[in-house]
C-alpha cells in the first residue's frame, strides 16, 4: 500500500528522515561548544569580568595600562592627580580597559587604608545635559531608576551634591562619550569640573573618553583652563593584541581540534589592518565559524578568507533584494546616473531624468518627483547612497547624491546578476 503525502511531495516518514540526516550532519560539523562567548552581548557581567581579566592577565593592552596606572599611582601617597581625557578609535578597548584599571586600583587603595572608588557614567548614546546629570544621580545611588523629565537641573545638581556629602575620599567619574551630550558638553563639565569640586569635600577625578581627536576645540577655552587634563591616546589594537583575544575566545567558545592556528593569525592580521577594533575581529571571527560549519567542518584560513568576503557584501545585497521595484529601479537610476558623470555628486533632479528613461525601458509608470525624492531618504537611511541635503543660497536647498556601495556589489547590481 502506497504511503500518503502532506501535500509537499514528501511523506512524512521521509521528511523526519531528512531532519535527522541535516541535524547529524550539523552536529558532525559543528565547532561551536558555547556560542555565548562569540557575542559579548550575550554574556552575563560577571562572565564578561572573568574574560576580561583574563585578557589583561595575559599581558594584552600593557603599554595603555601603564599609563593609566601612572596617572592615578599619585593618590597612594595622597596627592590628587588631574582629570583625564582619553582619546582612542571605537573597539581600542578604552572603556573595558579603565573599568579594569580602577576597579582593581579600587582594591589596591582599600589595603592601604584609602578611600577610593569610581563610578562609570554611560553617555554611549545622546543625551541632554539634563540626561547626563540624570545619568551621574543614578550612578551615584546605585539605582537602576531614571529621575522624571521636568524636574528642573539645579534640583538635579543638589541631588548629586548631597548625595556626595558624607564622602571624603577620591572619586573617579568615568564617562564614556563625554562628547555625546546635545547641543554641547560645556554646562555638563562646568559642573562637574568647577561648580561640584567647591560643593563637596571629596576629591574628584575626570576620566573623559572620546572618538574625536578633535572634540576639545569645540569646548569653551574657559572650561580646559579649570579642568586641567592630562591627554592619553589609546591605540587601535596590533596583531599580537587581537590574536590573544581571540585565542582565548577559541578556548572558550569551539573546539580547539577543529580551529587551526593560521585561522586566527589570519583574523588577527585582517583586523588589525583594517581597524584594530576588537569586536570585528571577534566579528570576523564568528562568521567564519559559521562558514566552516556549513561547509567542511574545520576552521582554517579558506574559511577565512571566504567570511571576510561575505561580511562585506552579504548585508548590502540582502537589502538590495528585498527592495520594492519602484526601490530598486530608483537605486539604479542613481548609479546610472553617477557613472555618466564620473561618480561625482549629483542632484536629485538629475537622478529622477534617469529614473523616468529607466522606467520607461521596463514599460512602468514613474513615480512623482515628490514621491522619489522620498525613496531617496529611505536609500539613504539604509546606507545604500548618501543623500545630503544642501543649501544652495536664494535659489533654496537641493539634495546632493553620492555613491557608497562598494565596487563589487554595484558591478553585479548594475549588470543583474543577483537581483
Amino acid at each position: 500500500m502506497k504511503e500518503m503525502s502532506d501535500g509537499t511531495g514528501l511523506n512524512p516518514d521521509s521528511t523526519e528522515s531528512l531532519i535527522e540526516s541535516i541535524h547529524a550532519t550539523q552536529k558532525k560539523r559543528s565547532l561551536v561548544l558555547n556560542p555565548d562567548y562569540l557575542d559579548d552581548e550575550k554574556l552575563s557581567e560577571d562572565e564578561r569580568t572573568r574574560v576580561l581579566k583574563e585578557i589583561f592577565n595575559r599581558n594584552i593592552r600593557e603599554k595603555q595600562l601603564s599609563r593609566i596606572i601612572s596617572h592615578l599611582a599619585p593618590v597612594l601617597d595622597g596627592v590628587h592627580p588631574t582629570s583625564a581625557l582619553v582619546f582612542g578609535p571605537t573597539g581600542a578597548g578604552k572603556t573595558v580597559t579603565l573599568m579594569h584599571v580602577l576597579s582593581t586600583f579600587e582594591r589596591v587603595a582599600s589595603g592601604r587604608g584609602i578611600t577610593f572608588r569610581y563610578c562609570y557614567i554611560d553617555l554611549t548614546s545622546p543625551k541632554t545635559y539634563f540626561g547626563a546629570l540624570n545619568e551621574v544621580a543614578i550612578a551615584l545611588d546605585g539605582s537602576s531608576r531614571k529621575y522624571r523629565k521636568g524636574i528642573p537641573i539645579q534640583y538635579m545638581q543638589t541631588t548629586i551634591i548631597e548625595s556626595l556629602g558624607n564622602y571624603d575620599g577620591y572619586l573617579t567619574f568615568l564617562i564614556d562619550e563625554a562628547d555625546n551630550i546635545r547641543p554641547n558638553s560645556d554646562d555638563f563639565l562646568t559642573f562637574l569640573a568647577k561648580t561640584l569640586p567647591r560643593k563637596v569635600s571629596c576629591r574628584l577625578i575626570l576620566i573623559l573618553l572620546t572618538n574625536r581627536l578633535d572634540w576639545e576645540k569645540t569646548l569653551d577655552p574657559r572650561i580646559l583652563s579649570f579642568l586641567k587634563k592630562t591627554d592619553m591616546i589609546f591605540e587601535p589594537y596590533d596583531a599580537l593584541d587581537l590574536l590573544e583575544i581571540l585565542k582565548l575566545r577559541v578556548e572558550k567558545a569551539l573546539d580547539k581540534k577543529k580551529v587551526e592556528q593560521a585561522s586566527l593569525r589570519k583574523v588577527a592580521a585582517l583586523a588589525s589592518r583594517e581597524t584594530g577594533d576588537a569586536r570585528k575581529a571577534v566579528e570576523l571571527l564568528a562568521k567564519a565559524v559559521k562558514v566552516a560549519e556549513e561547509t567542511t567542518g574545520r576552521l582554517s584560513e579558506n574559511e577565512v578568507d571566504i567570511a571576510a568576503d561575505r561580511l562585506e557584501i552579504d548585508k548590502t545585497e540582502e537589502v538590495i533584494k528585498t527592495l520594492a521595484v519602484q526601490q530598486r529601479l530608483a537605486l539604479k537610476s542613481c548609479y546610472h546616473a553617477l557613472s555618466k558623470d564620473g561618480f561625482r555628486k549629483i542632484s536629485t533632479g538629475d537622478a529622477y531624468q534617469v529614473y523616468g528613461r529607466v522606467c520607461s525601458y521596463e514599460n512602468l509608470r514613474p513615480l512623482t518627483q515628490r514621491r522619489f525624492s522620498e525613496i531617496m531618504n529611505f536609500l539613504d537611511l539604509y546606507g545604500l547612497v548618501n543623500a545630503k541635503v544642501v543649501s544652495k543660497g536664494r535659489y533654496g536647498k537641493t539634495r546632493e547624491i553620492s555613491g557608497c556601495l562598494p565596487q563589487e556589489v554595484l558591478e553585479r547590481f548594475l549588470s543583474e546578476k543577483f537581483c
